[in-house]
């Protein structure tokens, strides 16, 4: 089992995460990145017009894996939205 840490990157601006969670494998975190950014877009709407993303690291710092904090399609709404 491998520690990795799922930061966000809002712009130039980066928001370490100092814990982590532990995986069995690094595929299992491309999931849990792709939910962290779809509850981020839906939740925080200060988020949703911005260059976001929430980048996994494995334990050494090497990114493994980005995602966007953004709509999938055009009809995904935030809760102030819907």
């Amino acid at each position: 089992m491998r520690r990795f840490f799922f930061d966000l990157l809002v712009g130039n601006i980066v928001k370490i995460d100092p814990g982590g969670m532990v995986f069995e494998c690094a595929e299992a975190t491309f999931v849990v990145a792709n939910e962290m950014a779809n509850h981020l877009f839906v939740w925080r709407d200060d988020l949703r017009d911005r260059d976001a993303w929430i980048r996994v690291r494995d334990n050494s710092g090497r990114e493994i894996y980005r995602a966007a904090v953004w709509a999938e399609n055009a009809e995904k709404a935030g809760w102030d939205q819907a």
